[in-house]
């Protein structure tokens, strides 16, 4: 019988946990709203995390490690999250050694974007044995993302490694919430996308556009309804649509010149539209991109969906245990 570990990936809105055996297959999961407040919060992932264990007709002696991924900054080694944009009042929580004590088995901590690289690496796209140079970059609220080389997940000294939203692409541009200015997650992240989308249609109100008729109607616009219109041959729909595939396409250059991965895969909210980003992105890239030599990175799209997140940190929890 295969080992089995708890996953549970604490969001902004929902926590989700799930039993996850050794090869990444799910056998149970369970969904609770994450709460406000560093022990409710808490509270509320133990109890995700037996309601899992239950749904799979299993016992916490049944399971191995738990993994834990959440929003940082964190320290995965002291197993505290520093603080979190999305949960207000969090500051040095040891949410490892809590869940730890409570659920009375091992766990341990790591970045929600790293732990869905994982994820991916290890049971979704990336999930081939010739494939060890994987990067995912999560298109969502923000860009975030994860880097494993040479089969090993990229932490950097301080728990930092693979903010891939932060990296500068406009050095003229915005000016960002971490401080820098001109990151990609103002340029490619599915919420920017849309407020781009509002930004051009209040500037230019005599511009003809689909999208006016929705901003109207009170509907708030974003990388979806940008996607959709552009579809259907939206002229400003496609303009924005086309302006975050560019930014993104060149965040995927700057990573083949980094790492030279065999695979970088595209998740979160803006991959849903699937080959209408997949292709924008390629085709940018191919323009982009050096002439040199070819370039062998494939971009893809992920495939875990919403489950990335946990069954990394699950499969994260299971090296880490087998390490031990």
């Amino acid at each position: 019988m295969e080992k089995r570990y708890i996953g549970i990936d604490l969001g902004g809105t929902n926590i989700k946990a799930g039993v996850v055996t050794e090869t990444g297959s799910i056998v149970s999961k369970a969904s609770v709203a994450t709460g406000s407040g560093p022990h409710q919060v808490v509270e509320r992932m133990i109890h995700a995390a037996q309601q899992a264990v239950a749904e799979g007709h299993l016992q916490m002696r049944d399971i191995e490690s738990v993994g834990i991924a959440s929003p940082g900054p964190l320290s995965s080694e002291q197993g505290i999250v520093i603080r979190s944009a999305n949960l207000p009042g969090w500051h040095n929580v040891p949410v490892r050694d809590m869940i730890s004590q409570a659920l009375n088995r091992p766990a341990f901590l790591e970045n929600d974007a790293k732990s869905a690289a994982y994820g991916e690496f290890t049971a979704g796209a990336g999930a081939d044995e010739k494939i060890t140079n994987f990067i995912l970059i999560t298109l969502g609220t923000g860009v975030g993302g994860g880097i494993i080389y040479h089969g090993r997940l990229i932490r950097g000294v301080s728990d930092s490694a693979a903010e891939i939203g932060h990296m500068i692409v406009n050095p003229d541009g915005e000016v960002c919430g971490c401080g820098q200015r001109g990151c990609l997650e103002l340029y490619a992240s599915a919420s920017r996308t849309g407020k781009y989308a509002q930004h051009l249609l209040a500037i230019a109100p005599s511009r003809s556009s689909s999208l006016r008729a929705l901003l109207e109607a009170g509907v708030s616009i974003g990388s979806r309804e940008v996607a959709e219109h552009a579809k259907m041959g939206d002229e400003l729909a496609d303009e924005v649509w086309d302006r975050a595939c560019r930014y993104l396409a060149l965040a995927c250059v700057n990573a083949a010149r980094w790492l030279d991965p065999q695979m970088l895969a595209l998740a979160g909210g803006m991959a849903g539209a699937g080959d209408f980003l997949l292709e924008r992105v390629k085709k940018h890239f191919a323009t982009l991109n050096w002439k040199m030599t070819e370039t062998k990175m494939e971009i893809v799209l992920a495939t875990l969906g919403n489950d990335a997140g946990m069954i990394g940190a699950a499969a994260l929890a299971r090296d880490a245990h087998q390490q031990r």
